[in-house]
This record gives structure tokens, sequence and C-alpha cells, in this order.
């Protein structure tokens, strides 16, 4: 799928990205928090 000869290779970087999305979607989690609880103190 990612154009690698062995699938090893592939797992490898499917793994890091998995789990580069997941840290990167928890990031914004907390940050759209953070800007809704901000929005809802000024209302």
């Amino acid at each position: 799928m990612m154009g690698y000869t062995n699938i090893k290779t592939t797992q490898i970087y499917a793994k890091i990205t998995k789990e580069k999305i997941s840290q990167d979607m928890e990031i914004l989690s907390h940050k759209l928090e953070s800007q809704e609880k901000q929005i809802t103190e000024k209302i």
C-alpha cells in the first residue's frame, strides 16, 4: 500500500503514523476544550 517491497517496513511506518495521529488528535482535543471553555466564559 505504501510502496515498500518489504511488508514489515510498511507495518513499521503504519504503526508510527497511527501513533502520531493519535497523539495529534489528543493535542487537538485539549486545544478545542480550552477554546470552548474560553468562549463559554465570555457568554
